[in-house]
């Protein structure tokens, strides 16, 4: 049955954009621009640990492919949280931080978005979509769902 979790994976967008992390960090660090972990610009060691969380899912998914959309889903759910994070976290501490809620400097979240957060979040925003519902399907194709990828597991259980 898990053999079976890989079909859909194998050649996908998913498995590249793992692939080319090292991409991704190289411009980060060395062209300055950060498309894949703006949410944690502030917080230099967190994002070396996402990027290094990153790598080490390419790399599952490279020796073990056939768990690539469970990687996928994980991955895509923190991405998810992330994103989350990095829009809320300065109205957050606007809100905990400010005596008068009303009389508040909200100078700090007109500031928290800008141009580079609203291109992230497109970009990550819909790979994370796209691959958490491409996840999603070929687990339940491969725990016999109906799908290509559970008919592919009967044919080759009958054979």
């Amino acid at each position: 049955m898990p053999q079976a979790m890989g079909i859909g994976f194998r050649n996908s967008v998913a498995r590249w954009y793992f692939y080319i992390t090292p991409l991704f960090i190289l411009l980060d660090y060395f062209g300055g621009v950060n498309v894949r972990v703006s949410a944690l610009e502030s917080m230099p060691l967190y994002k070396n640990l996402y990027y290094g969380f990153c790598i080490l899912c390419g790399v599952c998914m490279y020796f073990v492919p056939r768990y690539s959309a469970v990687v996928t889903l994980f991955e895509s759910i923190i991405n998810f949280g992330m994103i989350v994070f990095s829009i809320f976290m300065p109205y957050i501490q606007n809100m905990i931080y400010a005596e008068d809620i009303l009389n508040a400097d909200f100078k700090a979240m007109e500031e928290a978005i800008n141009a580079q957060s609203i291109v992230n979040l497109v970009i990550v925003g819909s790979f994370v979509v796209l691959t958490f519902q491409k996840s999603i399907q070929t687990i339940q194709e491969s725990f016999g769902f109906n799908g290509p990828a559970s008919k592919e597991l009967q044919q080759s259980n009958t054979d």
